[in-house]
């Protein structure tokens, strides 16, 4: 595995990690409402964790489109959608964080 899909995959998971504690510490701890209607439905519907894991296909899947369309070769494409779901992930956190410290 080359340099760059690792660092795309390690973004991949730091970012579901920081996401999936936020949105549980914020769920958990008062009244936060899941900012993605995909989010919200799903975590309703299968509960928590299962949730957040499905709410990240759906993400991979979101980013998989623009992927696909410019013809990536397939290295490059699974580390686009790996950063790209990375990144959407750690920004959910951050606004997780903005929320709990009541910025938001």
């Amino acid at each position: 595995m080359d340099a760059r899909l690792l660092a795309c995959a390690a973004l991949f998971c730091v970012g579901i990690v920081a996401d999936m504690a936020t949105t549980y510490v914020a769920l958990t701890a008062g009244p936060y409402v899941e900012a993605s209607p995909v989010g919200r439905r799903l975590i309703t519907r299968f509960g928590l964790v299962p949730g957040m894991l499905l709410t990240k296909v759906v993400g991979m899947a979101v980013v998989a489109v623009p992927v696909a369309a410019a013809r990536f070769d397939r290295r490059t494409a699974l580390a686009v959608m790996l950063a790209g779901v990375g990144l959407l992930s750690l920004g959910a956190a951050g606004h997780n964080l903005l929320v709990l410290a009541g910025v938001l």
